[in-house]
């Protein structure tokens, strides 16, 4: 069996790729090979343990598990050579194999992507927005024995947007200070994330360089971020400049 986790979510990828790993083990006591790689650190390890792997013969019907991360960060002769090897060894058919893609950054003219779209269990994950973002953080709450509202559940949207692993934190620091989070502790305990990208729409709108403006603003968009988010960052931005202009104003 072969398993690709990709996309921008991280948080919810890493913990796809546990909750998996956590079931293999617990319907399989007798787990044989637990190998883990990350492509971009030892790249030359990655067909040896493949063929290590492929070839052993499980005495017992014992499991094996192989999880490879960062896989797109191979060079372009591995690219083309591991689909080939996958293909002729026919992992994607083996009961006793479970191989694990993970990645971030992915690229559809990628010769492993385009087989593993083919050939694996694929699963994107997204940067969570709107109303998706929301239900995940009032589950994150209610599963750590919190309640929030929903002026709180907007200003924590507003203020971190999709990053799940900031979120969670934050998440974790108000539940601690107190199990219901209202919008008051949100403003005592917790800062807005501001991109640097931020500074330099504010600027553009201020010299009125809508070309630019828009430009990062798409960019922004594209990565995921909420439009509620980039629009409370803007009155964010313009209310400090406001302070600062009018702490410099003679009295």
């Amino acid at each position: 069996m072969i398993i690709l986790l990709y996309g921008q979510d991280t948080y919810r990828s890493k913990a796809e790729m546990r909750e998996i790993i956590k079931e293999n083990k617990g319907a399989n006591s007798d787990w044989l090979d637990f190998i883990r790689i990350d492509a971009s650190e030892r790249e030359i390890e990655i067909f040896k343990e493949l063929r290590q792997t492929a070839d052993t013969v499980s005495m017992f019907g014992q499991n094996k598990l192989v999880i490879i991360e960062n896989v797109f960060s191979l060079n372009q002769e591995n690219q083309e050579e591991l689909p080939e090897f996958l293909k002729k060894r026919k992992i994607e058919d083996d009961k006793n194999i479970t191989i694990i893609f993970w990645a971030e950054e992915t690229d559809s003219k990628n010769a492993i992507f385009k087989y593993l779209k083919s050939k694996a269990e694929c699963k994107e994950y997204k940067l969570l927005k709107g109303a998706e973002l929301k239900k995940w953080i009032k589950d994150f709450v209610v599963q750590h024995g919190g309640s929030i509202d929903n002026l709180a559940t907007d200003k924590l949207v507003e203020w971190i947007g999709g990053d799940l692993w900031r979120m969670s934190n934050e998440l974790n620091k108000l539940l601690a200070y107190n199990k219901t989070i209202r919008l008051e502790n949100i403003e005592l305990l917790t800062k807005p994330e501001i991109d640097l990208n931020i500074f330099d729409m504010v600027d553009a709108i201020g010299y009125k360089n809508t070309a630019k403006a828009m430009m990062l603003f798409n960019q922004h968009i594209e990565k995921g971020a909420d439009e509620h988010y980039l629009l409370s960052m803007f009155v964010y931005q313009f209310r400090n400049l406001i302070k600062v202009k009018s702490a410099k104003s003679p009295n």
